[in-house]
């Protein structure tokens, strides 16, 4: 079977030309696969670097260009593009095994019908080349494009990804569910692996993480709109005794105050390590809820006109 590896890109050129040289060195046939990058709206001559790159790869690659769209825009103008008739989603922060697609094609071969989930190892070493297991590779998602197969002709069937989400956050999932419904049984396969690059917090990485974090927490609710079931509830944390407990952890936003006052006190450009990456993991919680409550309220209001 042929196959489309497809990554989505914005301004993270160093990190997508490991992920795509970690592709190139891959076990499977090269005349076999294909790669296609969805540059979203880079500004940092991420275009400039795959177009470098693909006049010597040992594979095809293709790169689609579009004006900042979000993920579900990007993954279905590749798909459409697609010549593979698996399609596997990586991320950008991703470095593949060398046998990560060929461990895909095993599975499908093996369990037609199939969402293959691959193994999915965090990491804040990009030079690490052997696993170490760790909580947060623990995943209970029936769709998550960090290392996922499906053939393209369940995507087509499913409607593909859904643009109502511009933002970051939850696409997948929610396309996940559209899957299972067609009756695609997901199957792992954890020899398919991949290290997920995720570098440690510091006191300047926080601005970008809340902006980060309030753009899944409306797109939380996007997808909650979409589909009111108990498993999305929990899954998206937008359920009452969440919300509850947040409004009391951070009541009258002392909490967030408190969280700002202990980064505030570390060293520039150091990592957070103890109590201060516990403040900054509670503050990126804070503005999370915070903003599903003011998506929840503008709901109510626009319901009541």
């Amino acid at each position: 079977m042929k196959v489309t590896v497809q990554i989505c890109s914005m301004n993270r050129k160093k990190l997508l030309k490991r992920a795509l040289e970690a592709l190139f060195e891959q076990s499977f046939d090269k005349n076999d696969f294909e790669i296609i990058v969805v540059d979203d709206g880079s500004s940092d001559g991420t275009s400039e670097m795959v177009r470098e790159l693909a006049k010597t790869a040992p594979c095809s690659i293709k790169l689609i260009t579009q004006e900042h769209a979000g993920l579900a825009s990007g993954r279905n103008k590749a798909i459409r593009e697609a010549s593979g008739d698996i399609i596997i989603f990586i991320d950008d922060d991703i470095i593949a095994d060398k046998n990560f697609i060929a461990e895909h094609v095993k599975s499908h071969a093996k369990h037609p019908k199939s969402v293959i989930m691959g193994w999915v190892n965090h990491t804040a070493n990009l030079q690490r080349r052997t696993p170490k297991f760790c909580m947060a590779d623990i995943s209970t998602s029936f769709f998550w494009t960090s290392n996922v197969s499906v053939e393209k002709k369940y995507l087509i069937e499913a409607g593909l990804f859904d643009e109502d989400f511009k933002e970051y956050g939850w696409e997948d999932l929610e396309l996940g569910r559209r899957l299972k419904k067609l009756g695609l049984k997901r199957r792992y396969n954890f020899k398919a692996l991949v290290f997920h690059y995720k570098g440690h917090w510091t006191k300047e990485d926080i601005p970008r993480l809340i902006k980060q974090t309030r753009a899944k927490a409306r797109t939380a609710v996007i997808f909650l709109n979409k589909d009111k079931a108990l498993k999305v509830k929990l899954t998206t944390a937008v359920y009452p005794p969440r919300l509850w407990l947040n409004r009391m952890l951070n009541w009258k936003n002392r909490g967030e105050a408190f969280c700002e006052s202990v980064i505030a006190r570390q060293k520039d450009g150091e990592p957070l390590k103890g109590f201060a990456l516990l403040c900054a993991q509670h503050l990126i919680s804070f503005h999370y809820f915070n903003e599903i409550e003011k998506e929840l309220k503008k709901q109510e209001s626009n319901e009541a006109l």
